[in-house]
């Protein structure tokens, strides 16, 4: 049975250490904090967790994909984009369904010069952004697959998100002298509105393909790796709403004073913590961090339940179950990216638990997307 590699976090990325740059900055209790000490917060279990639902992603032999995937909802549809590769996204309907592959990478007619992030648009079309040099495109593309241009935009960015009332934020990164702010908000045309996060980093920046906006039904999230701070975009502004104390994991203080490749090969060897994802829903907020020691790697994915938090601990192997948080959707279910083989282990293992009861063994292994809940006795 073929299998994708599991998720290997890119040792390409730097991103400089920066305090928010906002007009009023919050307050200190407007700042939620968190921590990963071994002893803060209450360790969950799988007990501790009821799945309420799967969704089998139909894979063929034209759609293989790795765990390292970037998944998007609509109401009715499911975009996917494999980053191990990113030269096209698979569509599905909701109930998992293949439709085709749209936004496909080349040099031809149809094609995109490069695929870096998607959104959805109001009209279940999806915008793709695709930069190249100093500058990037937006593309929208229709559910049969046809693209139309919708602006280019003189700023370099990486990843983006598609506002309520179809305005768009940009991420940058620390690309001088192409990026003077690290965040941009532009109208629905690509002129920019508002900046945010002033980028004062004079060294050269290795290019960066993490994702940076997350769903929260107040606005937007909004992170950054090696940056222990999560904002939330609202209306035209940009807020600090949490900081993570690493621990021993936290960035040394000379770390951006040195040479990059020298400091990171240190800072590898000794450990770093850093965010991957965050959502929020409701009284959910699920906040997944990544912590690599050499090739070692593991997470600490916390759950912020109205005040309390609690902790999952989780090692990447290839039997984690609970590894890949990809979302929380509107009933307040956390949303794991798994693959029918590592459920069929658990449901073997723990068969009052987990089940495959609905998922047939197939010639290729497939993904299918958990919905959890974390049990009310808490």
């Amino acid at each position: 049975m073929n299998k994708p590699n599991p998720i290997v976090l890119s040792i390409e990325i730097f991103i400089f250490f920066s305090m928010l740059a906002c007009s009023k900055p919050p307050s200190e209790e407007e700042i939620v904090n968190v921590s990963i000490a071994p002893d803060d917060y209450p360790t969950l279990s799988f007990q501790d967790f009821t799945v309420q639902g799967m969704t089998a992603l139909e894979t063929r032999e034209d759609n293989l994909m790795s765990m390292d995937l970037r998944i998007k909802f609509s109401d009715n549809l499911i975009a996917v984009m494999d980053e191990t590769k990113s030269d096209k996204l698979h569509l599905f309907d909701g109930k998992g369904n293949y439709l085709r592959a749209i936004a496909q990478v080349g040099e031809g007619p149809g094609t995109i010069q490069s695929l870096r992030d998607f959104e959805f648009g109001e009209a279940e079309e999806v915008m793709v952004l695709s930069p190249f040099k100093d500058k990037a495109k937006v593309y929208k593309v229709s559910k049969d697959g046809d693209l139309s241009e919708l602006f280019e935009l003189d700023y370099g960015a990486n990843s983006f998100a598609r506002l309520k009332e179809g305005s768009f934020l940009f991420q940058g990164s620390y690309n001088l002298p192409f990026v003077s702010h690290r965040v941009i908000q532009t109208d629905a045309e690509g002129n920019i509105q508002h900046r945010f996060l002033k980028n004062d980093y004079e060294n050269k920046m290795l290019p960066m393909t993490e994702r940076n906006f997350f769903p929260s039904d107040q606005g937007v999230l909004m992170l950054e790796i090696f940056n222990p701070n999560l904002y939330l975009h609202q209306g035209d502004s940009l807020k600090q709403v949490l900081n993570a104390d690493f621990g021993t994991y936290n960035l040394p203080s000379n770390f951006w004073e040195v040479d990059l490749m020298d400091s990171f090969g240190k800072i590898n060897e000794d450990g770093f913590a850093t965010f991957k994802a965050a959502f929020q829903q409701g009284s959910l907020m699920v906040i997944d961090i990544v912590v690599q020691k050499g090739r070692t790697v593991s997470k600490y994915i916390l759950f912020k339940k109205g005040k309390e938090i609690y902790k999952l601990k989780a090692d990447r192997d290839d039997d984690m179950l609970f590894y890949y948080p990809i979302g929380i959707n509107s009933d307040e279910q956390v949303l794991f990216l798994t693959y029918r083989s590592i459920l069929a282990k658990h449901a073997q293992k723990f068969p009052d638990t987990f089940s495959v009861d609905g998922l047939p063994e197939e010639d290729f292994d497939y993904p299918v997307l958990l919905k959890v809940k974390l049990n009310e006795d808490l």
